[in-house]
């Protein structure tokens, strides 16, 4: 998993952290410190208002149901009310959880706007978590730290229960009146239990109404599924996706400003480790059977991961040791994970980001530790060495799979002698400073390997 802020070595550029007027910046602070307590006075406000409104308007519509009916008797069929007055609650419900949902994105947003310039202007609370906690804009060192669905017992989901409960209560009451108008729609035993299977669907309707209204940015209703489940079977994801991939992308963009060009090795990635990764929306079925057909002993045991299957791994996962759970939550995070970035931002990220040796997280990284400086564009026999060093934590020298991977490289014209000769040395070369464990039998094998 990506480290955090405090990590030893960790670089990233923040240009929007750069300002050339303090001033201007601490008056932007104010405005941002003001917008934020009128926001939050209006969702107060508004609460209230609701709370009364919503009362009036369920009792009116549940006491006016019968003088309804029986001014338009002969016009209006005495269904057609019911479902009128139901339809009204309905919309009217709708339309205040939509707007309550606006206001805290609204919230949360002034929130978060408030940490930044708070940042901006050298102002951060650290460790005095105790005191400020650290999801809370008071305390916050980073903004999406606040979020925009901070929980069903939280201040920002009491409209939604003032709200349905009131509605649900008023559809309990005019289905269960809409029943005794019409005897006929149901036989009588099933009057009970219609009756609440209407209220309860209307209240999850309005839970699912609120909370899609507050996903963030990359957050779909897929994820919030998968994320229950893995805290079901054990393997909870990192607590703050939104973050994560904040800080995957800011890896990105730190690559891009230190101008190190990955074409080359966004090349070797997907030749190494998915070939098919341009025609898969991130699991590979194939990849899948083998591993099945290895699981039941009928074909030797292989990886299979595939490479969007690898950076959920590195970007989500905090416990890797729960192999079968971790890999379910890989298939089933893959596909969205290609549902929210194109394939080109995923190589991006990946290289950016995953583990290619031992406390080396990104390309950057990764050269540093077997280069002393980033290389800008990398070779063929350099991008082919960091690929293949991805997720190698033990450090050892895979001298058959480095062999078998060479060789096809050069059958399939990705790389020529030159290339190879290249590859040989740079393997030597970090056997000699002990970047890689690897005996001299072993290099003797993977020179002669490679030029056979």
């Amino acid at each position: 998993m990506i480290e955090e802020d405090y990590k030893n070595g960790w670089r990233q550029h923040f240009p929007t952290y750069n300002f050339h007027d303090r001033d201007i910046a601490l008056e932007e602070y104010k405005v941002a410190a003001k917008n934020l307590e009128s926001e939050e006075r209006v969702f107060l406000n508004a609460s209230n208002v609701t709370l009364v409104a919503s009362a009036a308007l369920g009792s009116l519509l549940v006491g006016s149901s019968n003088q309804l009916i029986s001014v338009f008797n002969d016009i209006i069929p005495p269904y057609i009310i019911s479902l009128i007055l139901l339809s009204i609650i309905i919309g009217f419900s709708f339309i205040s959880l939509k707007y309550f949902a606006d206001r805290q994105r609204a919230i949360v947003f002034a929130g978060r706007k408030v940490i930044i310039l708070r940042r901006m202007l050298g102002l951060s609370y650290g460790q005095v978590q105790l005191l400020l906690p650290n999801w809370r804009v008071e305390g916050a060192d980073q903004p999406l730290a606040l979020k925009l669905f901070p929980g069903w017992l939280t201040y920002a989901a009491y409209p939604f229960w003032i709200i349905s409960i009131i509605s649900s209560s008023v559809v309990l009451f005019l289905c269960a009146y809409f029943v005794k108008q019409n005897p006929d729609v149901m036989p009588h035993e099933l009057y009970l239990s219609s009756i609440l299977s209407m209220g309860l669907a209307w209240f999850v309707a309005s839970m699912l109404i609120f909370r899609v209204s507050l996903l963030d940015t990359h957050e779909t209703s897929r994820l919030i599924f998968y994320k229950q489940l893995s805290r079901i079977i054990g393997l909870p994801l990192t607590q703050n996706i939104e973050y994560i991939i904040y800080r995957a992308k800011l890896a990105c963009y730190e690559t891009d400003r230190i101008k190190v060009t990955t074409r080359n090795i966004k090349k070797f990635l997907v030749f190494i480790e998915d070939k098919d990764f341009y025609s898969h929306s991130g699991i590979s079925y194939k990849s899948l059977a083998r591993i099945i057909l290895g699981l039941m002993k009928i074909k030797p045991k292989s990886g299979g991961s595939t490479i969007v299957q690898q950076l959920t791994r590195t970007l989500f996962i905090q416990d890797l040791s729960k192999t079968k759970r971790r890999k379910l939550i890989e298939l089933a995070l893959a596909p969205w994970i290609t549902s929210i970035f194109p394939k080109e931002t995923i190589l991006e990220i990946y290289i950016s980001s995953v583990r290619f040796e031992r406390g080396c997280f990104g390309v950057v990284e990764a050269m540093e530790y077997f280069w002393k400086e980033p290389v800008k564009n990398a070779t063929n026999a350099q991008a082919f060495f960091l690929i293949e060093r991805v997720s190698n934590i033990r450090s050892r020298l895979l001298v058959n799979k480095i062999i078998e991977t060479a060789r096809s490289a050069r059958d399939q014209g990705i790389m020529d002698r030159s290339d190879l000769k290249s590859l040989i040395n740079l393997y030597t070369e970090a056997v000699q400073n002990k970047k890689i464990i690897a005996t001299e039998a072993d290099l003797l094998k993977l020179v002669k390997g490679i030029n056979a």
